[in-house]
């Protein structure tokens, strides 16, 4: 596999601290695999609903794949200077405190049964 370092003190990119779209992007990309898939399709009166399986089966890998996509880009965001200065070095505890506050946010939306 192959290493890419990044210097962002050799490229002097200065960290901005009022810059939140990493946190924003991280919460998103949380939302974005809580999402519910299994109700955009309804299960047909007859038959064995393999269709229906197979659908609710390829969105639940977009909606996975599509979480991922959206937290590497909220890691980009944080390395590049505008997310918070210590993220590389955790950001597994950021995306699990991404995903407690979109459920905050969720619940005072009223639609925390949706994640």
């Amino acid at each position: 596999m192959t290493t890419i370092s990044f210097d962002r003190y050799a490229l002097d990119i200065a960290m901005k601290s009022q810059w939140t779209d990493g946190e924003d992007l991280g919460q998103v990309g949380a939302a974005v695999g809580k999402l519910n898939t299994y109700g955009v399709a309804v299960d047909l009166p007859e038959g064995d609903n393999a269709g229906v399986a197979a659908l609710r089966a390829a969105l639940d890998k977009f909606r996975d794949y599509m979480s991922m996509a959206v937290l590497e880009y909220a890691d980009a965001c944080s390395l590049l200077g505008s997310g918070i200065a210590s993220y590389s070095e955790d950001a597994d505890s950021t995306e699990t405190y991404n995903r407690e506050a979109t459920r905050t946010a969720a619940s005072r939306l009223g639609v925390g049964e949706y994640l």
